[in-house]
């Protein structure tokens, strides 16, 4: 065997056993959320790591005990995720009580070539449905959400503990920017058994920016109440009665 072929052997060796620890050290990244889910939440796989994926490549796939997700990274975007800790969730959804393990694919994006990336998840526990319906969220809602096909409005949802507190940036029918607020509420469960979070929404004003602050500018007066349904941990539908108008809005996180 020649010098050159034997480095050559070297170096191919020496690159598996980096990809091997690489592998490795992603399969570190992923993890279930909540730790500890019963029938009644919404689980999530959480993947950490450098880059980002195309969310509307995600697919799940359940058979038996065996739980798949296969996406796609992203073609655009490079340095998306290069921050420490980024991370992106993929929604499994609820599942029924049992044990189940769970794989990760990611392929390269599509017209390019390279392997497809498979990660072992952590093992899953579903506990059984507790007695009676909780009233507790099973996500943490904390974001900025919109619908893509209304770009201008936006609804900031702040959630601390089981209370929510959601800024509802919008127009008012003068195509004014309008702050409506929600700063507290409650969750209720709906006769389908469906978690919503209810409060009163307020309209307020206070001082222009442009000029000193000044206290007795600043009001509220209630106008009516919101509903926030969340579908799952990434979708939900915002209902609002203002002013006597009734209407309601399909909403997503806002992906940056």
């Amino acid at each position: 065997m020649t010098t050159t072929v034997f480095r050559r052997i070297a170096r191919l060796a020496a690159a598996g056993a980096l990809m091997a620890a690489a592998g490795a050290a992603l399969a570190d990244d992923l993890a279930i959320d909540p730790p500890n889910p019963t029938a009644l939440d919404t689980v999530r796989l959480r993947y950490t790591h450098v880059g980002c994926t195309n969310p509307q490549s995600l697919q799940v796939f359940l058979s038996g005990s065996l739980i798949s997700v296969s996406v796609d990274r992203a073609a655009t975007f490079p340095d998306c995720g290069t921050i420490a800790s980024f991370h992106e969730d993929f929604t499994l959804g609820r599942l029924p009580a049992g044990e189940y393990d769970v794989s990760l694919g990611v392929n390269p994006p599509p017209g390019t070539f390279g392997p497809t990336q498979v990660f072992q998840g952590p093992h899953v526990s579903v506990a059984a449905m507790p007695n009676g319906s909780t009233l507790h969220p099973h996500d943490d809602y904390s974001d900025m959400w919109w619908n893509p096909r209304e770009p201008g409005w936006a609804l900031n949802v702040r959630q601390l503990s089981e209370k929510l507190f959601m800024v509802w940036a919008a127009y008012d029918e003068a195509g004014k920017p309008t702050w409506l607020v929600v700063p507290g509420g409650a969750w209720n469960r709906d006769a389908s058994n469906q978690l919503r979070f209810t409060g009163r929404i307020y309209r307020t004003k206070g001082s222009p920016w442009q000029l000193p602050f000044d206290p007795a500018a600043t009001t509220f007066s209630t106008v009516g109440t919101a509903d926030f349904t969340p579908l799952d941990a990434s979708h939900g539908i915002f209902s609002y009665t203002v002013d006597g108008v009734e209407g309601s809005k399909m909403v997503e996180r806002f992906r940056f």
